[in-house]
Order: structure tokens, then sequence, then C-alpha cells
């Protein structure tokens, strides 16, 4: 399986949403209660949601990940907040290297950017993941989605190399 990763483009922006919605719905919701994942993934991916992610209010650096043409994943850090901001892989994709494809494109940027750590408030479910992309552990607490609820993280860092 080949995987192209690439900057994100407006026309990517329902492909992404459909991704993330994709994850959190099925992959995440194992670890958290429907009413969280509700929030976090509101259904249908609507053109309000679109115009919003195409808006980009906090200059994320965002890329997509493509298996055959077809977008599988979706990843952005925030550079101002030194902040690994998303990382999501269509649950048909997930055990594929698509995420760390990401992930090291993310960090790739990131050096590109001046940064020399990333900070990121993982999900229960992907905390294993990005463990094993050297990821340290700092606390455990919470992340407050847009609708202002809280669901449980855990606040972790990475330490980027030159």
């Amino acid at each position: 399986m080949s995987i192209l990763v690439r900057s994100i483009t407006p026309d990517d922006a329902r492909s992404a949403l459909e991704v993330h919605h994709a994850a959190v719905l099925i992959t995440a919701a194992k670890d958290y209660a429907p009413e969280i994942i509700e929030q976090w993934a509101p259904m249908p991916v609507s053109a309000g949601a679109i115009s919003r992610f195409n808006a980009n209010a906090e200059n994320e650096v965002r890329f997509v990940a493509e298996v055959d043409g077809e977008v599988v994943g979706f990843a952005a850090i925030v550079p101002s907040n030194e902040e690994l901001r998303a990382c999501y892989v269509s649950p048909k994709a997930a055990g594929k290297g698509v995420g760390k494809a990401l992930v090291v494109e993310l960090e790739r940027a990131a050096k590109q950017e001046g940064l020399a750590i990333l900070r990121l408030n993982s999900s229960l479910t992907a905390h294993p993941f990005y463990e094993a992309m050297g990821y340290q552990t700092e606390s455990r607490g919470e992340h407050v989605l847009g609708s202002g609820q809280r669901m449980s993280c855990i606040h972790m860092t990475k330490k980027l190399t030159r």
C-alpha cells in the first residue's frame, strides 16, 4: 500500500472532516461516553463545518494522507502553540502506517516552522500510538471541545531533533 502525504487543499475539507468523524465515531467510541462522541464529531458534515474548517482561524498547518487517490487520514499542527492538534485515520486504513506517515510529516513541518517541541492532548484511544511515536506522557487531564464539553485526555510532549 502506497501512502501519499500532502498539504491539504480547500477541496479536501469534506473528506478530512469525514475521516475525523469516522475515526471518532468508530475507533474512539470504545473509550468515551456517547455524549462526548456526539460533541467531538457532530454529524452530518455540514456546509457550515466545511466553511469553518477552510477558514482555518488558528493558522493550522494541515496535511492529508491518500491511498489510491482516496483521503484516508488528516493531521494538523498549530505552530503558534507548539501543538499537534489532530491526527485522524479512517478506520479502514488503521494500523497500516497512515498515522505514522502523517505524524512524521507534521514533525518535519514543525521543525521547518522552527519548533523544538510539540505538545498534544491525546485521546485515551490514541495514547499508545503517540507513545510508540516517541511522545512522553506528562499528565492526565481534560480537553475542552469546541462545544464546551470536557473529555479525558493525556497531555504529551515530544522534543524534536534537528
